[in-house]
């Protein structure tokens, strides 16, 4: 009877125990770099009017400031809620008259909230969020910094494929598809910038 009773006492522990396995949390850091897509450029100036220009844009991850992501998630056996900053730069690389300069660089920051599904042997994510930017811009020779601030709204849709090494770190690689659209400000005037861009990302994380 004693052992009887103790193995019964034994049963929701063990259940328990098997939960905590199941639901974690990982907290994962990214390098990598992007694809750009050619997208629109809008620029609105007193003197000039509204420009539209198809812009084409250049990332160069690995200058300084340097591209990266950082990612939060908690996991349960099957899916998983995440929230991810993923500091992307663009550089435009064909300037339309009078842009003298134009660079997103000390953020074209992208803020989403992703739920993913935790497939074998890849895990697909769809995300939603905000563009944080900070642009600088040389308009008719005239320099303007934009401090961060939200500029517009943010989708991401992509997938992943992790390997643990051991019980609590793993290594992960990413692609992510993202479209982002933010409005800046420029001497004089606005301009409001689209990314679409395919993300490619590796990392290291630990799992708690």
């Amino acid at each position: 009877m004693l052992a009887l009773a103790l193995a019964i006492g034994a049963i929701p522990v063990d259940c328990a125990a098997s939960g905590q396995q199941d639901s974690r949390v990982v907290l994962q850091v990214f390098g990598g770099t992007a694809l750009n897509l050619p997208s629109r450029l809008t620029v609105h100036h007193l003197e000039l009017g509204s420009v539209r220009h198809r812009a084409t844009w250049a990332t160069r991850p690995f200058d300084q400031p340097f591209y990266w992501a950082v990612r939060a998630r908690w996991q349960r056996r099957d899916d998983g809620f995440e929230v991810q900053l993923l500091h992307h730069k663009l550089i435009l690389t064909n300037n339309p008259p009078y842009v003298d300069h134009f660079e997103v660089t000390h953020g074209f920051n992208v803020l989403t909230v992703n739920y993913l599904r935790r497939l074998q042997p890849v895990q697909p994510r769809f995300g939603l969020g905000v563009v944080i930017p900070d642009a600088e811009s040389v308009v008719l020779g005239e320099y303007h910094r934009d401090g961060h601030k939200i500029g517009g709204p943010a989708m991401l849709v992509g997938a992943g494929w992790e390997y643990a090494l051991g019980r609590h770190v793993l290594i992960a690689a990413d692609a992510q598809f993202i479209a982002g659209w933010a409005s800046v400000d420029i001497a004089d005037g606005e301009a409001r910038v689209r990314s679409l861009a395919l993300h490619l990302l590796l990392g290291v994380g630990i799992g708690f």
